[in-house]
């Protein structure tokens, strides 16, 4: 599988962080009924509508992985946590996709709307180009690495995970709990460019191709 020369492992992204529109499609209400007990009316209120309209437009022009690319976002790959090429799914949950970091914002234990972590593109179907899978613009995964304050399912400090409210930005989105994940650290995706039937918020989407070569 082709990696791209600019993929960057987390497990040393972490540890370098440490020591230093309306285009949008929208989902059914009985698609939203079952995850985290969200409904259509908590994406319709007009202050989630103007939150996710104001993603929209920032994120507009990184359909484009090359303008991706130009604004300093590279292929994170964990190979084996990533397949080869750094697309991500689960056999059992669905599929993710190729996640692309800036890595300048991993290293603190907050998250801001405007300014996620990763942005993820969905594997297309169809030839490849080059070698390499193509892929779309699909979503943004929020992350934090565990930490004193937000401490891992397994930790003896262990409390709650973090959710939407915990952080000043997300406040007008439904009160969405993190999920942890197999990086580290806690996760939370807005599927805000792709359709996915277990709704906006979910971690995984089923109707993303999974990964070739994947071993989850």
């Amino acid at each position: 599988m082709f990696q791209r020369p600019g993929a960057m492992p987390l497990v040393v992204l972490a540890f370098a962080l440490v020591g230093c529109s309306s285009d949008a499609p929208v989902q059914a209400a009985s698609h939203l009924s079952h995850e985290n007990g969200l409904s259509m009316a908590s994406l319709s209120r007009a202050t989630t509508a103007q939150t996710l309209s104001a993603l929209t437009a920032l994120t507009a022009p990184f359909h484009s992985v090359d303008a991706a690319e130009a604004a300093h976002y590279n292929l994170f790959t964990s190979v084996p946590l990533t397949a080869a090429d750094g697309c991500i799914s689960s056999a059992s949950d669905g599929g993710m996709g190729y996640h692309y970091t800036r890595g300048n914002n991993l290293g603190d234990d907050s998250v801001s709307l405007l300014d996620p972590e990763f942005l993820v593109y969905a594997p297309k179907n169809g030839p490849r180009q080059d070698g390499e899978a193509r892929r779309r613009l699909a979503a943004f995964d929020y992350f934090i690495f565990y930490s004193a304050k937000w401490p891992g399912p397994s930790d003896p400090t262990f409390v709650r995970a973090p959710s939407t409210h915990d952080f000043s930005t997300m406040r007008d989105l439904p009160d969405v709990t993190f999920a942890p994940s197999r990086f580290g650290g806690w996760m939370f995706h807005i599927w805000l460019w792709e359709h996915n039937p277990d709704g906006t918020f979910a971690n995984w989407n089923t109707a993303v191709p999974l990964c070739e070569g994947s071993t989850f």
